[in-house]
């Protein structure tokens, strides 16, 4: 009886294996729309500053005098080499660690079984 039920099951897995190669399966594509997408903008309407163009120069004419910048000066800070020196950058060359001390629950038996 259990060679019987051993050949079931293996000619049941042989016939699900030579099932599922031979599925011709298509291919199925759900598409999910947001409700951002349903959103209509509405047209844009074009007003009288926007294609004036005597208006366009009124601002760059005010903006021009108004957000001039102030020219930059070089200060002596600036310039001094050493402010920019890799001197001013030197590390120490031995790392300063503390030494590793062992402590009784490391080596304690009954934390570790």
């Amino acid at each position: 009886m259990k060679t019987r039920l051993t050949q079931i099951i293996l000619a049941t897995f042989l016939f699900t294996i030579i099932i599922a190669g031979s599925v011709d399966a298509k291919e199925t594509r759900v598409v999910v729309v947001s409700g951002l997408e349903n959103i209509v903008e509405t047209d844009l309407e074009l007003e009288d500053w926007m294609v004036n163009e005597s208006k366009w120069n009124e601002f760059e004419t005010y903006y021009a005098t108004e957000l001039q910048e102030e020219s930059l000066e070089l200060q002596s800070w600036m310039v001094n080499e050493n402010n920019w020196g890799l001197s001013n950058f030197e590390y120490p060359l031995t790392e300063t660690e503390q030494d590793l001390m062992l402590e009784n629950w490391m080596t304690n038996e009954v934390y570790w079984n």
